[in-house]
């Protein structure tokens, strides 16, 4: 039994990534889960947060705008279906704080419930991107 398992990172644009790897930390609507070799079957959604990936010791952290998980526990398999993902190394914070400005002051104007939802959820993406820079450097 090894002590790996194969994780696919899936956005609308592209697969992210495909890799094995020692453990997957993430928070979802629950709490913070951490998954390991060979978990149960297990499906959930995961909030916009940051993600850890844990490889051959060395962790990597990653800001997400949310998205779902199904572990697969006959193919060892974590599949991860994600509204964005970022390398905190890759964060631009003058690019993220115009998009924390631009959401905050588009909340100010009359917005359909729609517009305004997705304008709460641009901004809490930035601002997450924004504290896993501050905590996460890389």
């Amino acid at each position: 039994m090894t002590n790996k398992f194969f994780i696919k990172i899936v956005t609308p644009e592209k697969v992210f990534e495909e890799q094995e790897i020692d453990r997957l930390t993430f928070l979802s609507s629950e709490g913070e889960v951490v998954v390991l070799p060979h978990h149960v079957e297990y499906l959930a959604n995961i909030e916009i947060s940051v993600l850890s990936i844990t490889k051959d010791g060395k962790e990597k952290h990653y800001a997400v705008g949310g998205g779902a998980i199904h572990f697969n526990e006959t193919k060892n398999l974590a599949t991860l279906t994600l509204n964005s993902i970022i390398a905190v190394e890759d964060i631009d914070v003058a690019k993220t704080r115009h998009l924390q400005e631009e959401a905050e002051r588009k909340l100010k104007t009359e917005l359909s419930r729609l517009e305004h939802k997705e304008e709460e959820r641009e901004l809490k993406k930035a601002l997450n991107e924004l504290f896993a820079k501050g905590k996460y450097r890389e």
